[in-house]
């Protein structure tokens, strides 16, 4: 569950990347260390034999030099062991790193983010401490913890159980066999705790998930803040777009001041239009409107004597087929060609 109940909505998307940007994912420990246990058993399945052909070059190499039985040179035995042993066990722990870097990527992606590392008040204030320590979450992490140690000690214990014959027989046979004996069990032993680290990982994940889920929920409030802060308060986008139409109805009135001719319906459609020949291939509609823009537009035409023609058809195919600013389509070239003809023949203006 969410820690305040009232914080009921789903994360949105800039909660989440505010989430990562703070260190907060989804994460599991148990991943790598079950991708370990596998990468483990494959790589020393690989690895042991060479390493133990390498191992006896060395063991070879320095029992057949005389140089290195003397006592006083012992050190450079030692010193040679350490290097060979190093070169050994250096790419093992290297492809280790590397398979604990990839499962923590597989899980969240890449992450570099300062601000989890931060040092807080809560964390270095006692009180707050304390209660970390008795809160359910701590007492769920330990009693988690606590199971899985009881699991992988039941485990070991049946498996060195059912391999204690063979455990017993080592006592009777030569070195280099208890060596192999030893490896095998516990290889055997790797691989069995590889196999029951894969449930408990994909099952830890899941709650990880889940409790990440839950920790970012938001409330309703935070959700509406949100939406403000990024798209704007509803009022004052309201505000902006009346705005914004005054200033386009003020325009448009300014052109129609401007056109040879209005049609109308005659009262609920209202087009003018302006034609200037050599520079317009066709008339084009420079404003209309319905209803009250449309007696807003006759108006506008009245008070800058510019001639209204009612012709309720071609008003509304003008009206439906133009935009502001389109030329008229082909289809009403010669019916507006007529009434622009009477026009300017009222006007006395020549075509």
């Amino acid at each position: 569950m969410a820690k305040d109940p009232s914080k009921t909505e789903k994360a949105t998307p800039r909660r989440r990347q505010k989430a990562r940007g703070e260190g907060q994912v989804a994460k599991s420990q148990d991943i790598p260390i079950s991708a370990t246990l596998i990468v483990m058993f494959f790589t020393f399945l690989a690895y042991i034999p060479f390493a133990y052909n390498e191992l006896i070059k060395v063991y070879r190499y320095v029992f057949s030099n005389p140089e290195y039985l003397i006592p006083s040179v012992n050190s450079s035995t030692v010193i040679l062991v350490v290097k060979v042993l190093a070169v050994l066990i250096a790419p093992v722990f290297l492809i280790f790193l590397i398979t604990g870097i990839i499962s923590n990527i597989a899980q969240f992606g890449l992450l570099f983010s300062l601000k989890a590392i931060q040092p807080k008040i809560d964390r270095i204030n006692p009180v707050s401490g304390l209660m970390r320590l008795v809160s359910l979450k701590t007492l769920f992490e330990l009693f988690r913890n606590i199971l899985k140690l009881l699991v992988a000690t039941v485990i070991s214990f049946f498996i060195l159980k059912f391999l204690f014959t063979d455990i017993i027989r080592l006592m009777n046979v030569p070195v280099y066999q208890e060596v192999y004996y030893m490896v095998r069990y516990s290889m055997i032993l790797i691989l069995a705790f590889a196999l029951l680290s894969i449930p408990v990982a994909v099952i830890d994940f899941i709650y990880r998930k889940f409790e990440y889920e839950e920790n970012i929920k938001m409330t309703k409030q935070e959700v509406k803040e949100e939406r403000k802060m990024y798209e704007g308060n509803p009022q004052i986008k309201a505000a902006i777009r009346k705005k914004q139409r005054e200033l386009s109805m003020l325009r448009m009135m300014a052109e129609v001041a401007k056109a040879d001719v209005v049609i109308t319906n005659p009262e609920h459609y209202a087009v003018a239009l302006k034609y200037e020949r050599g520079k317009m291939e066709a008339p084009k509609v420079v404003a209309k409107g319905t209803d009250h823009v449309a007696l807003k537009i006759k108006e506008k035409a009245k008070e800058n004597n510019v001639p209204i023609v009612e012709d309720p058809p071609l008003a509304r195919s003008l009206y439906s087929s133009c935009e502001i600013g389109d030329f008229i389509p082909e289809n009403l070239y010669v019916a507006v060609a007529k009434i622009l003809a009477r026009v300017y023949k009222e006007k006395g203006v020549r075509l």
